[in-house]
């Protein structure tokens, strides 16, 4: 699915299921998820990125979408709130976005 496809058919009332991934520090991927598969957005035929989370954020809002989940992942065990180290380190935060709109 590509951004002008997920703003269409937010603007016609469907849903889709969306969220940002924190790759690196510099580095939001979109993906959308359908049938507990996650797929990557597309924008002029590439994968669609942004340089911050919240131009990730604002891009999505800016189609439509009221909400999104966001999603940090980690290597290693230092995830506040994880039981142990070697648990799967894995930050997903719901986040409504409808404000961000111009």
């Amino acid at each position: 699915m590509t951004l002008k496809e997920i703003g269409n058919l937010s603007r016609s009332g469907g849903h889709v299921s969306i969220e940002v991934h924190a790759v690196d520090p510099s580095i939001y991927q979109i993906f959308q998820r359908f049938s507990g598969r996650l797929l990557p957005v597309t924008d002029k035929d590439r994968s669609a990125r942004f340089p911050s989370r919240y131009s990730a954020l604002k891009a999505l809002a800016d189609l439509g979408l009221d909400e999104v989940e966001f999603v940090h992942r980690s290597a290693y065990g230092e995830m506040i709130g994880a039981e142990s180290p070697y648990e799967h380190t894995e930050l997903r935060q719901r986040v409504a976005i409808a404000h961000l709109r111009d």
